[in-house]
């Protein structure tokens, strides 16, 4: 069995895990990186921030979600109201019954995205991120969340695991 749970790329001035639109999930953060103010979390199991994070951070989001390593869905948003939508590794998301609309088309996805990219201030490489949304898992989803967001511009390094907080 593989991992499930989440990963939210946002920026703030301090850690994810302490926004409250974080705070007001069940989710456990697992594992933390920075780039700059920009921030990937890890948490367990699968949840959706609040959609006040964008508010909170007034800044994009994504939200990828990981299916037992399997596919992960991503949603992005940006204050100005830029979306988009995807599956990672795509065969394997209609394997398991996801709908081929929310799927996308990987151009117009990768357009999208790129776009949003932008937005937030980054340089996303399109070629990386076309590769990324048709690409499969080989052998972990999260290897694909992890290439996507590379491919968006970002650069995450020197993640840490998190402690859970004491009961």
């Amino acid at each position: 069995m593989g991992f499930s749970g989440s990963f939210v790329v946002a920026r703030a001035g301090r850690p994810l895990a302490e926004l409250a639109a974080m705070r007001a999930t069940d989710c456990l953060p697992f594992w933390w990186a920075r780039d700059g103010e920009w921030q990937i979390l890890q948490a367990c199991p699968v949840a959706d921030p609040d959609p006040s994070i964008i508010d909170e951070t007034r800044a994009s989001v994504l939200v990828s979600h990981v299916v037992d390593s399997d596919f992960a869905t991503v949603q992005a948003a940006s204050p100005d109201g830029m979306s988009w939508q995807c599956a990672l590794s795509p065969e394997m998301a209609r394997d398991y019954g996801f709908p081929g609309e929310w799927i996308g088309d990987s151009a117009e996805v990768s357009e999208r995205a790129a776009a949003w990219a932008r937005g937030a201030g980054l340089q996303p490489d399109l070629v990386a991120l076309r590769a990324a949304l048709v690409a499969e898992c080989d052998p972990l989803a999260e290897d694909l969340v992890f290439a996507l967001v590379h491919a968006l511009g970002f650069r995450f390094r020197d993640g840490v695991a998190l402690e859970p907080p004491a009961a």
